[in-house]
């Protein structure tokens, strides 16, 4: 077949990357977007676009960590079943309430969990340990196992000035709790990215061709679909360019409808049949390749450039249309770069070896 768009795959060879190369290429050409402000209920999925610091110390006084007594540690010592400990009970301190009172020695004070520990106090003796005041201002304390413990300190959660997160932390639903905490209604994050994405081949049919399929006429195209889902899976956009027939016409109208997108992906049209025709029609509206071929299976036949327009450069991802291997290409290089635009310090998922 004539090459009437003024590039041939036999004229370039194919790089055949090692995958860490392959990637480590992708990355380093990822900009960050820029940044904009979200209320906390909009951030989930996105990443800080700076650090957050605390701006108060939490919890601001030493607390209970049960519900039980506040007592001195001296005052209960050797107490048992047999042999309980009793003591007098001065009010009560509830969470959020009184932080001023003052422990006496030779009494107790009724706790919840996160109230206040009164000045004095060393110990709180959980009410399991108790009678629970059956006798109305006094309780007998039945063991001193708690003495010296169930104190947590000023500051155990935040304390003023400490970084809390850093910029390009993932916000997750724990993170959007300890911002809440730190007093933040909203915050500054990097933009979503937005993802053409392009299914091509003649033979490719969606569900409302699907009878074509169970006649034998046509093959499922499902490819755009699990990588629409793959793309909001990391909080990017995407956007449905159609399936691109093998045309030239219409291959470069539907690339003309992605160009306001960050990121162009490509399904098909990766290797060197006779209607592969993506990267000729790509060439002609100013494509750059960078590589072609991966060493790595399934989907070694994924492709790398980009697209220059006159406000914009575009990330172009050329992915072979085996399912399996669109599915791999797009999780092994595709989802980290959209990750890098978005701002995420990590990219990549855990790694677990097992042994």
């Amino acid at each position: 077949m004539s090459d009437s768009w003024g590039f041939s795959h036999e004229e370039r060879e194919a790089d055949w990357l090692p995958v860490d190369d392959a990637q480590r290429r992708i990355l380093s050409s990822a900009v960050p977007l820029t940044s904009e402000r979200v209320d906390l209920k909009n951030a989930i999925g996105k990443a800080l676009a700076t650090r957050v610091e605390a701006t108060a110390t939490l919890p601001p006084w030493d607390n209970s960590a049960m519900d039980g007594y506040a007592v001195r540690a001296e005052d209960i010592t050797g107490a048992s079943l047999e042999n309980p400990v009793k003591l007098p009970t001065l009010g009560v301190v509830r969470a959020g309430g009184d932080a001023g009172r003052t422990l006496e020695p030779g009494t107790a004070i009724r706790i919840m969990t996160g109230a206040p520990v009164p000045q004095g106090t060393d110990s709180v003796v959980r009410v399991e340990h108790t009678d629970r005041e059956t006798e109305n201002g006094h309780v007998q304390i039945f063991s001193d196992a708690d003495a010296g413990r169930h104190i947590r300190p000023a500051g155990q959660d935040m304390t003023r000035g400490a970084v809390l997160f850093e910029q390009g932390d993932s916000i997750t639903a724990g993170t959007i709790g300890v911002l809440a905490a730190a007093g933040l209604h909203s915050v500054d994050v990097y933009k979503t990215p937005t993802v053409a994405i392009m299914p091509t081949g003649d033979e490719l049919r969606r569900a409302d061709q699907y009878q074509d399929v169970v006649r034998g006429l046509g093959v499922p195209e499902s490819n755009g679909a699990m990588l629409s889902a793959m793309v909001r899976e990391v909080k990017a956009e995407p956007k449905d360019l159609g399936i691109a027939l093998d045309d030239s016409e219409d291959l470069a109208r539907r690339i003309s409808q992605g160009a306001g997108t960050d990121v162009l992906v490509t399904i098909g049209g990766a290797s060197m049949g006779d209607a592969d025709l993506v990267k000729r029609v790509l060439h002609k509206t100013g494509f750059n390749l960078d590589f072609w071929r991966v060493r790595m299976r399934p989907g070694s036949p994924v492709s790398f450039g980009w697209l220059e327009h006159k406000d914009s450069r575009q990330a172009v991802f050329g992915l072979p249309g085996n399912p399996s291997s669109a599915f791999v290409t797009f999780e092994v290089f595709v989802r980290p770069y959209l990750l890098r635009l978005a701002g995420h310090r990590r990219v990549y998922r855990r790694v677990i070896e097992c042994t």
